[in-house]
């Protein structure tokens, strides 16, 4: 027998129920209830359509051909990144390629020494491009495939994936070490039948991915 949560009607797996068989766990909500609560819980398709709001920084248009869920990548670090960056650049390939540009003489091992500089700056700048103008778009329409989409001002990275290609949506947390500190970051991971998961990050907001994880959970189950 199917379980389900009693608070957003999605399905609860059976690894998720205590070995005492007396509470269960929805990972999507992050709720836990009692086995007999979601037995007695009505399924998302029993549903009154959701009223939850995305949260800050999301935006959701939905409707019977497909769904938009457009997310900002806008930061107030960007206000550091933009002069950090021009003077970086500024500096170090400007010192560099600057002098040979000018006498018009190329050369070789100032050019190769600069390289890293020059990748430091491209990097800076796509940072710092993301953190002004960034936006993640996910959506899909009539034509069935769903679309991962990167970028600002029109300039965007896509990946795709036939929309009945995706099985799942879950909330993945990835820890990393700097410097001695550790950072988390959070993404929304769908996975499909065939090939890589897809993967939407929403950097340390981990109530974004929460929220997405569950509507486009809802979207798989419902399939409409």
């Amino acid at each position: 027998m199917t379980i389900h949560c009693p608070a957003c009607g999605l399905p609860i797996l059976p690894t998720e129920i205590t070995p005492a068989g007396d509470l269960a766990y929805c990972r999507l909500c992050e709720r836990t209830a009692t086995v007999d609560a979601c037995r007695a819980a009505k399924p998302l398709a029993q549903h009154p359509a959701s009223s939850e709001t995305p949260p800050k920084g999301l935006q959701l248009t939905d409707n019977l051909t497909g769904f938009q869920v457009v997310l900002s990548t806008a930061s107030w670090v960007a206000l550091i990144l933009w002069p950090f960056m021009l003077v970086w650049a500024g500096g170090s390939l400007g010192g560099i390629y600057g002098p040979q540009i000018k006498s018009g003489e190329f050369s070789w091992m100032m050019s190769l020494f600069g390289l890293p500089f020059l990748a430091g700056s491209v990097i800076l700048f796509g940072v710092a491009f993301m953190s002004t103008f960034g936006r993640v778009t996910v959506e899909s329409g009539q034509d069935g495939v769903l679309r991962i989409r990167k970028g600002g001002l029109g300039i965007y990275w896509t990946k795709s994936a036939a929309w009945m290609d995706v099985v799942s949506a879950e909330v993945v947390e990835e820890t990393r070490r700097r410097k001695g500190n550790y950072t988390t970051s959070y993404a929304c991971v769908l996975k499909l039948r065939q090939g890589d998961p897809l993967k939407v990050g929403t950097g340390t907001d981990r109530e974004q991915a929460a929220w997405l994880a569950r509507y486009l959970a809802g979207r798989i189950y419902l399939r409409r």
